[in-house]
């Protein structure tokens, strides 16, 4: 299976939920394992793991947001490469959620970018009405991780 043959399959995978109503969807094939969940805020989370290919998975994720449309609303980008992170620790609850009010200078998010925790910081008050990201996820340089509604 391919990258663009992969990246259709969870695009479709995350319609599918959508449209009907479900929580989760494992799909195997190959060396390749696709889990698709619905997220606490409806938006849904696609999550891609290879079993036994010794290269990495593209960010699925990335790709699905670029092929929607972005809502209304102030884009928090990436201001450097790295890995996302939603809360200070594992066990921690996420600094924002969807739909939760903001101020300018409350931390939305971290990226760590060669051992180094870097905050990001809200560049404006408002509504969260996207996060873009999960825990976890490369996000590149000028991608959109957070959307907020002023």
């Amino acid at each position: 299976m391919d990258i663009n043959e992969l990246k259709q399959a969870a695009i479709e995978l995350m319609d599918a939920l959508k449209a009907r109503g479900l929580g989760e969807v494992v799909i195997e094939a190959e060396d390749v394992k696709i889990k698709v969940r619905a997220a606490e805020s409806a938006t849904v989370a696609p999550a891609a793991t290879v079993s036994a290919a010794p290269t990495a998975v593209p960010n699925i994720e990335t790709a699905a947001a670029q092929a929607a449309e972005l809502p209304a609303g102030r884009a928090v980008e990436a201001p450097l490469v790295g890995v996302f992170y939603s809360s200070a620790s594992p066990d921690a609850p996420p600094f924002v959620l969807v739909g939760q009010k903001v101020k300018k200078g409350d931390t939305l998010f971290i990226i760590e970018a060669m051992k180094t925790m870097n905050e990001i910081k809200s560049p404006c008050d408002g509504t969260v009405v996207r996060i873009l990201a999960q825990p976890g996820d490369m996000v590149e340089y000028k991608q959109t991780v957070v959307v907020i509604e002023e």
